[in-house]
């Protein structure tokens, strides 16, 4: 029986303008087949590309003019594609003569299968089909190397750009959360951020970001999902590391790449969801520990580009996790030397002038019945004491409201008892003179001496004042002194202040309380010194070192 002829020109100058258009794969191959099929006068073919991930062929172009029935997929040593993986050349011959035919309506019919490989690197096949009795000519099967040459560097053309893609998308991912370490503090909605965009960037269909729990490091909490699950699966779950393949990725600190996951028995499936066909599980790491897993799940196999790529993000992501959480720890450390800072205030002013208020009060039935007049002086001095104290704690809340729900500063009137208004408008010395003139009984004599000093910057003032408060107050409560002795100079170097009484003095008893402590705290913050000890010839004396600091020289804080 004679083979038709057709014109050669016509089926290559054809596919020739289909390459110059540039259609996407599937359609140029399919513009391939048909000249193919045209040029040979074939009843069928096919165009398989190799999933070397799955050791599979799988059909992208079918041209039938019979019925064939064949499989779309065709796994090593099966039909024409398999043959081609199991052998790498080409085949010529009757179908039912290859070693493992599966498409039994076939059988007589004469097969010509051409793989498709570029640098020694198999793409897939193209094979076509002759109804008995027909045969392929040589010149036939000339024509067609021409042709199989076009499919393969269509299919290694299209890879390339798939691949050039897939880097493309990932760098673009790493380079988004990358940005976002330090753009978003919070680490959960970091992470959240970083799995939505594994999902929309990389395609990836399941995204799960479960972390170590800091008080169970056995167990792992997956609060963060993207993809489906995050529709599917609203809830938190813990999982033990004991088990399943995220597990595995933190027990061995090694990814955990698994393209078929009904083969693997660790594999767990989440409760009302579709099972994958893949999973890739790539432990986040810092230093010596695991802090999280970053788990992607799909239905295409996962290959070395995805692992490298996902450890690359795994590695931002350990970034961000330890940053994040030395920032919580920074702030529990703020939080905690505020409140320290407040307990100091507390106890240095509110409470000082609160204990003088408590001890001229006590005075107050004796001095009333002894003189009216001086009852009411005490009387006057107590309100005195408790407008400062009043103007103070308000100071105090003020500093730790919310910027944006401060009230209005307060009046000139009651910041004229505070001591920090005093130092600004009076200096120390006068602020002193009015501490001490409100503080003191008329049973503790006190002699002052400033001649000496000169006004300092505004915060050293401060913690001087306090000092002397709070020696003021001790002297008060526990000294049983007689006479104190408040004085303050300024020398080429230094700023010094010295609270001395002749009082019981310190004993072999006496052990440092929290005043002291944050008298020392105040004076060594601004690096100075501070030291208590026995007066002469007896009492104590407390004395206070600064590193000069003029006001008129430094700008204030």
């Amino acid at each position: 029986m004679s083979t038709p002829k057709t014109p050669v020109l016509g089926p290559l100058a054809a596919l020739l303008a289909e390459v110059t258009r540039a259609p996407p794969l599937r359609e140029l191959l399919e513009h391939t087949l048909d000249a193919a099929c045209q040029l040979a006068h074939a009843d069928a073919g096919v165009i398989g590309l190799y999933d070397a991930a799955a050791d599979m062929m799988r059909a992208c172009a079918v041209h039938e003019s019979i019925p064939t029935q064949a499989p779309t997929a065709h796994a090593r040593g099966e039909g024409i594609g398999g043959h081609i993986i199991a052998t790498g050349n080409f085949y010529h011959g009757r179908y039912g003569d290859l070693p493992r035919p599966v498409t039994p309506s076939i059988i007589d019919h004469q097969a010509l299968g051409l793989p498709l490989s570029w640098n020694g690197r198999l793409l897939g096949y193209i094979a076509l089909l002759l109804a008995p009795p027909r045969k392929f000519q040589p010149a036939q099967i000339e024509l067609l190397e021409p042709i199989a040459r076009i499919a393969t560097i269509a299919v290694e053309h299209s890879q390339h750009q798939e691949e050039e893609r897939r880097r493309s998308s990932r760098f673009e991912l790493i380079a988004r959360i990358a940005a976002d370490i330090h753009r978003e503090p919070d680490c959960d909605a970091l992470l959240q951020r970083a799995a939505d965009a594994i999902h929309n960037v990389l395609k990836f269909p399941n995204v799960d970001i479960p972390l170590v729990d800091p008080d169970d490091p056995d167990t792992l909490i997956v609060r963060v999902r993207g993809g489906s699950y995050k529709r599917k699966i609203q809830k938190e779950d813990r999982l033990p590391i004991a088990g399943g393949i995220m597990g595995a990725a933190v027990r061995e600190r090694t990814t955990q790449l698994v393209n078929d996951v009904r083969a693997d028995p660790r594999y767990l499936c989440p409760p009302g969801v579709t099972p994958a066909q893949a999973e890739l599980a790539v432990p986040i790491c810092s230093a010596d520990r695991v802090l999280g897993v970053l788990n992607v799940e799909g239905n295409r196999v996962f290959d070395d580009l995805d692992r490298r790529s996902l450890e690359v993000v795994a590695d931002c992501l350990a970034v961000a996790i330890e940053n994040a959480r030395l920032s919580d720890r920074a702030s529990e450390i703020a939080v905690m030397a505020e409140r320290a800072r407040l307990a100091r205030e507390l106890h240095d002013n509110v409470t000082q002038i609160l204990s003088s208020m408590s001890l001229l009060s006590q005075t107050l039935p004796a001095t009333w019945r002894r003189s009216p007049e001086e009852g009411e002086k005490r009387v006057a001095r107590v309100q005195q004491l408790a407008q400062t104290a009043f103007a103070e704690l308000r100071m105090l809340l003020r500093q730790l409201a919310p910027p944006e729900s401060r009230q209005p500063a307060i009046s000139r009137q009651s910041r004229a008892f505070v001591g920090l208004e005093n130092l600004r408008e009076q200096a120390l010395p006068g602020a002193l003179t009015k501490l001490l003139a409100a503080m003191l009984p008329d049973t503790l004599a006190v002699k002052t001496n400033f001649a000496g000093y000169s006004p300092q910057r505004l915060d050293h003032e401060e913690a001087f004042y306090r000092v002397c408060q709070e020696a003021v107050s001790n002297t008060m409560r526990h000294a049983a002194a007689r006479r104190l002795r408040v004085e303050a100079a300024v020398t080429a170097s230094e700023a010094v202040l010295r609270i001395g009484d002749d009082g019981k003095g310190l004993g072999t008893e006496f052990r440092p309380g929290v005043g002291l402590g944050s008298m020392r705290t105040r004076i060594e913050t601004l690096h100075g010194n501070f030291r208590v000890a026995p007066n002469s010839p007896r009492g104590t004396i407390i004395e206070a070192r600064l590193p000069r600091r003029d006001r008129d020289n430094e700008p204030q804080p």
